[in-house]
């Protein structure tokens, strides 16, 4: 049973999760395009495609302080498509109060290649991207992140 606490922030992050997903073409679209990848709108249907040209592009990038927040969203999105579209997933938002992940955006419910329980939180990956030190390689985190879910 939720507590009333638990079922407002589910209901705020539903109501978030909703303007998050719609946002998620276009700002996707509009990230490989600033990174110079042509054409761009076929990330939203082909993104294992592009993951060796956005890998390449972001491998030493410097990013500014004020645009750092877009960054880290659009490589999420991106993460995200990548596994929803390699594995036949979908977005979510997490509703069991006793994951760690309670209320964040999450892809799972993978039907191909991976476990039906298996869950991503796009945003951390890309956070863990940023995060590290450069050259960063997008495509091995992705790599790694495949081979703990297999």
């Amino acid at each position: 049973m939720l507590s009333k606490e638990q079922e407002l922030r589910i209901a705020e992050s539903q109501a978030g999760f909703d303007t998050y997903y719609d946002a998620l073409g276009s700002a996707l679209v509009n990230f490989v395009e600033r990174l110079g990848i042509q054409p761009a709108h076929e990330v939203l249907t082909n993104a294992a495609e592009y993951l060796p040209y956005i890998d390449a592009a972001m491998r030493t990038i410097a990013i500014r302080d004020e645009s750092w927040q877009w960054v880290k969203t659009t490589l999420g999105y991106f993460i995200g498509e990548y596994f929803v579209q390699q594995y036949a997933g979908c977005w979510y938002v997490e509703t069991r109060p006793e994951s760690p992940y309670f209320c964040r955006y999450m892809v799972g419910g993978f039907e191909q290649g991976l476990p039906l329980d298996a869950a991503i939180d796009p945003d951390e990956l890309a956070l863990a991207f940023l995060s590290g030190p450069v050259p960063r390689e997008l495509a091995k985190l992705i790599e790694d992140r495949q081979a703990q879910l297999a």
